[in-house]
């Protein structure tokens, strides 16, 4: 498609970058538009399904970020023009977005215990150069007629019929399937997104014994400061779990994994832990069941739906709690892969609020290395020190303009200060990180891709525990968890770069791995909800 410039003469503006900037099907998919302008000037456009950013500049050299605000479903290509005008000069610009499509003929498959085949059929419009491929989440109970790679790039039809194996446990399971196209810079964008959920073996169990229901145990108690409150609790453990001591194996397996990692490990004596009771009426968790916290892990991603009211009620049986100040930690029965924080903010007077729920599920067991991941990435990372997840799903491009205002109005309550919208050395939270010899070894920069999103949001390293999980925090990350727990335990302001590092060489993590992740929406965790709170 040709592009149309509109000249008026004088050469006031150089389009840099071209006359045509071509954005991907789906929504949040960014492309740069570069010129030079010879006075102040300002963009206009009337389409609905894009955003542009900024609306207006200098002269100089200039950039505009355009993003897709919807997703094209007129299976048509569509374009737009956008304008530029400084001073009597004009230039158009043509915006075309793809009409590439490939959509699943059905979104959601529900396959019983016992397994059986399923067919897995789309529509597309793709070519074979197009190199539409399926992907999906490794798992060992779902197989295609053929291969098991991680992706499939020839196709003998628009129908796979893949074989599901049984259900042994209690536990439903889900696997990811993705429609997707490559882009420009090598990653993929997804097109569409099919869900096989897999139901476990259905349990009939029903508590009798509801004594020692609210039962509030103090697991450890602080010895510096005013103490901390992390109040811990399960949903979906029933009466025989409290006789048969699993519930209490599970909380102190729960206390000890929060700790594990620097600097809350040695900065664990500022903390007070306690455990309540919570007697489920079912051994199971779901929809289906009947339990304290109504908690449903999501088969769709790695949200959990939960009663947060019944949450609240709990930490307050706790004597004396400083409930605006504790951090309230739901431990799921079940061994999906699911974990979620809740934080609480007021968005109508721009206050933040201390007080968060973490939900994790128990995974593989409460000896595994990905619960004991997870569950510090939610409480400690997102729970605690209110940090951001530093990675970016694939098929999120650049954020809205909003979400980047909002973004600068956490960080003024301190508030995800590991992430931002700027790539400036002098500007981003860890500036002073940034060449100090203290943590040359973790080579903080600007790194692309962060707060779910793979452009125009910054991290400071390449890898950590808001990213993958499979690292340490970063620096910034543990100076950000160091003064939350000096504010919360003893007051304290904000420490200097020097105070922190002093610390940090006495309490530094070992353990780095520095090797990118590949980071695929059924490894990452969903952001933390931003609950709105009076």
């Amino acid at each position: 498609m040709a592009g149309c410039e509109e000249d008026d003469g004088n050469s006031s503006i150089t389009l840099t970058s071209g006359s045509v900037v071509e954005l991907y099907p789906v929504v949040n998919q960014s492309k740069e538009l570069t010129f030079e302008s010879a006075d102040d000037w300002t963009a206009s456009c009337q389409a609905d399904w894009l955003t542009f950013s900024p609306r207006k500049g200098s002269r100089g050299k200039n950039t505009i970020k355009i993003t897709t605000a919807a997703t094209n479903k007129t299976k048509s290509t569509r374009s737009t023009s956008l304008t530029i005008t400084s001073g009597s000069g004009r230039r158009n610009v043509t915006v075309v977005q793809s009409g590439k499509y490939a959509i699943f003929d059905k979104k959601k498959h529900t396959v019983s215990a016992g397994g059986g085949k399923l067919q897995l059929s789309f529509k597309s419009n793709l070519e074979p150069g197009d190199n539409l491929q399926i992907r999906y989440s490794q798992t060992d109970w779902i197989s295609w007629p053929t291969e098991s790679s991680f992706t499939r790039t020839e196709w003998s039809g628009k129908t796979e019929e893949l074989t599901v194996s049984p259900n042994l446990t209690g536990n439903s399971r889900t696997a990811v399937y993705i429609l997707t196209m490559p882009t420009d810079n090598g990653s993929f964008i997804g097109l569409d997104t099919a869900y096989v959920s897999q139901n476990g073996v259905h349990s009939d169990y029903v508590s009798a014994d509801y004594t020692d229901d609210g039962t509030v145990t103090l697991l450890q108690r602080a010895t510096v400061g005013k103490g901390i409150a992390v109040v811990l609790m399960g949903d979906g453990f029933a009466d025989k779990h409290i006789s048969d001591s699993t519930y209490a194996q599970v909380m102190k397996q729960t206390m000890e994994n929060i700790f594990s990692e620097e600097p809350v490990k040695s900065m664990r004596d500022y903390f007070n832990v306690y455990a309540v009771t919570a007697i489920s009426r079912n051994d199971a968790v779901g929809e289906e069941y009947s339990t304290v916290f109504s908690t449903v892990p999501s088969f769709i991603n790695s949200e959990i739906a939960f009663n947060a009211d019944k949450v609240d009620e709990y930490v307050r049986k706790v004597d004396s709690i400083d409930f605006e100040n504790s951090l309230a930690v739901v431990i799921v029965n079940s061994k999906s892969h699911n974990g979620v924080t809740s934080l609480f903010f007021n968005e109508r007077t721009a206050l933040p609020r201390q007080y968060a729920i973490s939900l994790c599920t128990l995974m593989d067991g409460i000896d595994s290395e990905e619960f004991r991941q997870v569950l510090v990435h939610e409480t400690i990372g997102h729970g605690l020190a209110k940090l951001a997840d530093e990675y970016g799903y694939d098929y999120n491009g650049a954020p809205a303009d909003i979400v980047a205002r909002q973004l600068q109005v956490y960080h003024k309550y301190d508030w995800m200060l590991n992430v931002d919208t700027n790539d400036a050395t002098d500007k981003v939270p860890w500036s002073k990180f940034i060449g100090e010899s203290s943590f040359a070894s973790e080579s903080i920069g600007i790194y692309e891709g962060g707060f779910t999103y793979t452009m125009g949001i910054y991290r400071p390293t390449v890898e950590s525990m808001m990213r993958s999980n499979q690292s340490p925090f970063n620096a910034p990350s543990r100076k950000a968890i160091y003064d939350r727990i000096r504010l919360l335990g003893e007051d304290k302001p904000t420490s200097s770069l020097e105070e922190f590092a002093a610390f940090d060489e006495q309490h530094k993590p070992t353990r780095w791995r520095y090797t990118t992740r590949s980071l695929s929406p059924w490894h990452c965790r969903p952001a933390p909800p931003i609950i709105k709170w009076e």
